[in-house]
């Protein structure tokens, strides 16, 4: 969810329909800035410091660490591939397995909640459960919109502008009590607040910023 590699290569499969099918080795370590520990003042007096490197930030000592990481890959790419000749292939994680679930529960709350901002039956939304899963996941990283960004208990989808359509571009995550509010005093207020009257521009300019990305991933599938 955190790797922009992953996110971005995910994102755009999903544009395309494919959601699912396709298996990669990836790693749930969260990316982090790591710096090289600066070098004792002993090794400058040895010499020419730029000899323990190719690169100023890459030194000879930290090789033996590069080994294993894509070893580790090897392996279980070998045992995925073997399990799939033996006829035994790996059951997905539980937390993967859920994942469907999720999309379709958030999918039935959003419809509902649009029907009854329209006042009438929807057959379906202008999105569907996968690009539910591109909002909650790639989009908006599992986290609420609103500060500080932390992961919902119970995770809700919202259309952010009243006045706009439903779109990839136009729907949010929230927590379900934020959602509440949001539609209160945004939908159903006379007058109405806008967004950014009620949750501050912070916020709003977070949604525009994540509304380019998808708007920049619809131009690079175009």
């Amino acid at each position: 969810m955190y790797d922009p590699l992953a996110r971005s290569v995910r994102r755009r499969l999903r544009l395309q329909g494919v959601s699912s099918g396709i298996p990669v080795v990836y790693s749930t370590e969260v990316p982090g800035d790591v710096k090289l520990l600066p070098l004792p003042q002993e090794e400058f007096e040895k010499g020419d410091v730029k000899e323990l490197g190719v690169f100023d930030d890459f030194r000879v000592r930290i090789l033996p660490v590069l080994g294993p990481l894509p070893s580790i890959f090897g392996l279980h790419i070998a045992s995925y591939i073997l399990c799939e000749m033996a006829g035994k292939p790996i059951l997905n994680p539980l937390a993967v397995k859920g994942r469907k679930k999720l999309y379709e529960r958030l999918y039935r709350d959003l419809l509902h909640r649009e029907e009854k901002a329209a006042g009438h039956a929807i057959n379906r939304l202008p999105i569907d459960e996968d690009d539910v899963g591109l909002v909650f996941e790639d989009l908006h990283r599992g986290r609420s919109i609103i500060p500080p960004h932390p992961v919902p208990s119970r995770p809700t989808l919202v259309r952010w502008d009243p006045s706009q359509p439903l779109s990839l571009e136009n729907c949010v995550v929230m927590e379900h009590g934020e959602v509440e509010r949001h539609v209160k005093e945004c939908f159903n207020s006379t007058p109405a607040k806008s967004p950014g009257e009620l949750w501050g521009q912070d916020v709003a300019e977070v949604v525009v910023r994540r509304a380019k990305e998808i708007q920049q991933d619809r131009q690079y599938m175009m």
